[in-house]
């Protein structure tokens, strides 16, 4: 399923990591790089990054199934770091082109919860994604020159992506609920969408 690391796909990829992710933009809302993950999991060779192919008519369903295999793949890999927030899989899936990259977002909401239950993220970026940033609805920040999946671990800032859903919520509460109520968050952004969300959710 994967292909040779020297493939256009991935390093149109890789280009999009050096030039886009790790760079600051003035739209993003904040200082720093448009994904501050990225360059602390290349430098612990944590970022995995592979080419899979798929039926170019694939659907919802296929899309899902694809995810599930990356699930596995994610777990059988032996990343060098023990820093388990590092691990990442990105699998590119070049087949996917032009609007057929669209599937990715429905696969996205259909696969979300229950890798969220997993302990799980998964982002979905190509050329027509509509996803927006955090700090700024208006600006487009998961668009990619190839269609991709990213997968990692839930971490401490996914509450600006988990506070809309009871389930999500529960979830990432149960991780890092402690924290907040230390007062050990020195983001006040998050301080608020985790409280905003406590109170929302503290009857479902």
């Amino acid at each position: 399923m994967a292909r040779d690391v020297s493939s256009w796909a991935l390093a149109a990829a890789q280009n999009w990591y050096e030039n886009y992710l790790t760079k600051p933009h003035q739209d993003i809302g904040r200082t720093g790089s448009v994904c501050p993950f990225v360059e602390p999991a290349r430098r612990a060779d944590c970022l995995r990054t592979e080419e899979w192919r798929v039926d170019a008519q694939a659907g919802v369903d296929e899309v899902v199934a694809l995810v599930e295999r990356m699930v596995q793949r994610f777990y059988e890999i032996e990343f060098p770091s023990k820093n388990t927030t590092l691990h990442a899989l990105v699998v590119v899936l070049p087949d996917l082109a032009g609007e057929r990259a669209r599937v990715l977002d429905d696969a996205h909401r259909t696969a979300k919860s229950r890798l969220v239950q997993r302990g799980l993220m998964l982002g979905q970026f190509h050329a027509r994604c509509p996803d927006t940033a955090a700090r700024n609805p208006r600006f487009p920040v998961s668009k990619s020159p190839v269609p991709l999946l990213a997968l990692r671990r839930i971490a401490f800032h996914d509450v600006l992506f988990l506070d809309a859903d009871p389930t999500w919520f529960s979830h990432y509460a149960q991780r890092y609920g402690r924290r907040y109520t230390r007062g050990a968050v020195p983001e006040p952004l998050f301080a608020a969408l985790f409280d905003d969300a406590s109170r929302r959710w503290e009857n479902e």
